[in-house]
């Protein structure tokens, strides 16, 4: 839980700053006074639990509704993100229990992931993603390393590593290259 929660707090120093310059420990400030870091660090204790099997309720559900309620923020702690999440803005964000995220995940406000009401399938997405405001991925599909998903897009198609993806339904228009995420190489799981 530490490491994660390392990692998640260097999300918000400049690439270009060091870490102890004062422009890095505003920064490091604001993020971790942020409603998305609140959200992130309640997720990351109950989450912590639930992994040694520790139990915490009714604490736990007691803290999750208010942090849902102030935040806007939903992040069940059967759902995996990988370190370094970074939630940016307030609210509007649902998280399925069974969403497989990587590293360096980066929300924006009203994300959705979640299952397509097909099955119970979640989104397996992986590391340095970035899901632009009002963006859905649902169902049981898989974005690659490095997608980014635009604001709004409706993701319900696998895409591989290095996407950009936009509309809805969501077509990849990385370099120019139109692809509708229904070829056989990026299909469906």
């Amino acid at each position: 839980m530490i490491f994660h929660l390392i990692e998640d707090l260097k999300r918000f120093i400049p690439d270009d700053a060091s870490p102890l310059s004062p422009a890095a420990l505003r920064a490091l400030v604001r993020g971790i006074l942020s409603p998305g870091f609140e959200a992130v660090f309640v997720y990351r204790v109950f989450r912590s639990f639930h992994q040694r099997k520790i139990p915490a309720q009714p604490i736990r559900f007691l803290v999750e509704r208010f942090v849902e309620s102030t935040t806007g923020i939903s992040i069940p702690v059967a759902a995996e993100f990988g370190p370094g999440l970074r939630i940016h803005h307030l609210g509007g964000i649902i998280v399925h229990p069974s969403v497989r995220v990587g590293k360096k995940c980066t929300l924006y406000h009203d994300v959705t992931l979640g299952t397509d009401g097909l099955s119970e399938d979640a989104p397996r997405i992986g590391d340095d993603v970035l899901i632009g405001a009002g963006a859905r991925v649902l169902g049981g599909i898989r974005l690659g390393d490095r997608c980014r998903v635009g604001a709004n897009a409706v993701v319900v198609h696998s895409f591989p590593d290095d996407s950009v993806l936009v509309g809805v339904p969501a077509r990849n228009v990385r370099a120019g290259r139109a692809d509708d995420g229904l070829s056989s190489s990026a299909g469906r799981g």
